[in-house]
């Protein structure tokens, strides 16, 4: 415990500490917390990377994911990558401490929604589109339901969530109809 504080203590102390803060919702105490979180990852990795001034260290995707709100995630692999700078998965501390303010309570729903569209936004094309969807339905539901079953769900979010009726959900269209829903900034959290 008093490695982990002394090491955020000199990483974090003065500027680096401030950019944490104002780039995140969280305070110094939070920030903190998040750091020992990120460390029980994989404390040897962790503790001898930052005790050598290795700030931009990496933790591999498969030891991200032993994080218990990512654990049993059906989204894991896609939050992983959106939030990593690199896209691979791999996460540095600043790109955990992103995540997690991204899904804090106190993140804004248009922030919240920029990201949830990325991380459904399986192909990477910048759209929503059917194949995105039913990757999105297979997932929630543990590809337990029939493919025209699936289809016929896919069928209803389109005729909803399409307003330009062009078979795909464009990030405006997806703010648009997170903006109506109320439970959206509940249920896209992780705890810190």
């Amino acid at each position: 415990l008093l490695l982990c504080e002394a090491v955020v203590s000199t990483q974090s102390t003065g500027k680096q500490m401030e950019l944490y803060q104002e780039e995140t919702f969280f305070t110094r105490k939070e920030i903190i917390h998040i750091y020992k979180s990120f460390e029980r990852l994989s404390e040897l990795k962790v503790q001898s990377a930052f005790l050598q001034g290795n700030y931009n260290f990496k933790l591999d995707y498969e030891e991200i994911i032993l994080l218990e709100e990512l654990r049993n995630n059906p989204f894991k692999d896609r939050i992983c990558k959106v939030f990593s700078d690199d896209h691979s998965g791999n996460m540095s501390f600043s790109d955990y401490l992103d995540m997690l303010s991204v899904m804090s309570l106190e993140a804004p729903k248009d922030l919240k929604s920029a990201y949830a569209f990325k991380i459904y936004d399986f192909n990477d094309d910048g759209m929503i589109d059917r194949t995105d969807l039913e990757e999105l339905v297979n997932r929630v539901t543990g590809d337990r339901m029939r493919t025209e079953d699936v289809d016929g769900i896919v069928d209803n979010i389109l005729k909803e969530c399409d307003l330009d009726e062009n078979e795909t959900i464009m990030a405006l269209e997806f703010e648009e109809i997170i903006q109506k829903s109320p439970d959206f900034t509940s249920n896209f959290f992780m705890e810190v």
